[in-house]
């Protein structure tokens, strides 16, 4: 198990650098600039401006100062747009908060997703399949842009049971509207999954011999199907919780959280190379950090993998 994560780290690396490669060229060739505007500033100006954040450079040699700032002292230099922040301080400061709700939103999905598909698979073509099964549509139908108003609507206006916006240090009253807003349409994906998984396995020739050998059902539920049952619902959620936490934009503006999803937006409109080349680094370490752990999870669930490293 360790030789086999350690060669998936260093597989990893030339990946990451591969892609902060690409990522810088295609920001540097795209049309405009950080200091672009409808009234040009005069050509001293800008050029007193490009040589303080070293863009008079060759675009080699702005690949190859980043890479070392980044390498040695992991430094993502100054945004562009927000005047004395760096890049390191939008990320200390929002990233905690997104990572948090995303972490809450993904135990959400988890939690009811999983039992809802279980027991749609255990009650097959009963009333509480047809019920979690509609259960699960419903949700799949509502994207966090639409929930999100009728969720501080109901809780927040009619109710008055939670604040409808802000973070609080991260109080559990102002995670909880986030969290269920940006994972109820995954919750229903995973329950829909698991169902799927589920009935395969309950048919499956093991499955059988262990009813033949008379075992309670309890046991061959939890010891021998669910196992095997969820080995696709571990797979879907890495990619899943990289979405939620990507695709948070809408949940940090409408929530006013304080997430990373506002700066990204502000970063893509004002061509704040910096930022966007930090967050897109900070997502594809996310996501090769989450495949890893998935595989990992994968290969102590399966024996057939465990054997195979």
């Amino acid at each position: 198990m360790l030789s086999y994560t350690l060669r998936r780290i260093l597989a990893v690396i030339p990946t990451l650098l591969i892609l902060i490669v690409i990522c810088f060229y295609l920001m540097r060739l795209a049309p405009g600039g950080p200091f672009t505007s409808e009234k040009p500033l005069p050509d001293a100006v800008m050029k007193n401006v490009l040589e303080r954040y070293g863009l008079d450079e060759p675009l080699h040699v702005q690949l190859w100062t980043y890479m070392k700032n980044i390498l040695l002292h992991f430094d993502f230099g100054p945004s562009f747009a927000q005047k004395d922040r760096t890049v390191n301080d939008v990320i200390s400061h929002g990233f905690p908060v997104t990572i948090t709700y995303g972490f809450w939103s993904a135990v959400f999905v988890l939690l009811c997703g999983i039992p809802l598909g279980v027991i749609a698979a255990l009650r097959h073509n009963s009333f509480w399949d047809y019920t979690m099964t509609g259960l699960a549509i419903f949700s799949q139908i509502f994207p966090n842009f639409v929930l999100a108003p009728l969720m501080v609507l109901l809780f927040t206006l009619w109710l008055g049971l939670l604040p409808g916006g802000g973070w609080n240090g991260g109080q559990w009253a102002y995670i909880v509207m986030p969290a269920i807003a940006l994972g109820t349409s995954y919750m229903a994906s995973v329950a829909r999954l698991t169902r799927g998984s589920m009935l395969e396995t309950l048919n499956s020739p093991f499955i059988r011999t262990a009813r033949a050998k008379g075992l309670p059902e309890r046991t061959i539920i939890w010891r021998h199907a669910l196992k095997p049952a969820l080995l696709p619902t571990i797979a879907y959620m890495s990619p899943v919780f990289v979405y939620m936490i990507t695709g948070s934009v809408f949940i940090d503006v409408f929530f006013s959280t304080g997430g990373i999803g506002q700066d990204f937006i502000d970063g893509a409109y004002s061509r704040d190379y910096s930022m966007l080349l930090g967050l897109a680094i900070l997502y594809s370490v996310l996501t090769f950090a989450l495949n890893l752990a998935v595989d990992l999870i994968y290969a102590w669930i399966d024996p057939k993998v465990r054997a195979g490293l």
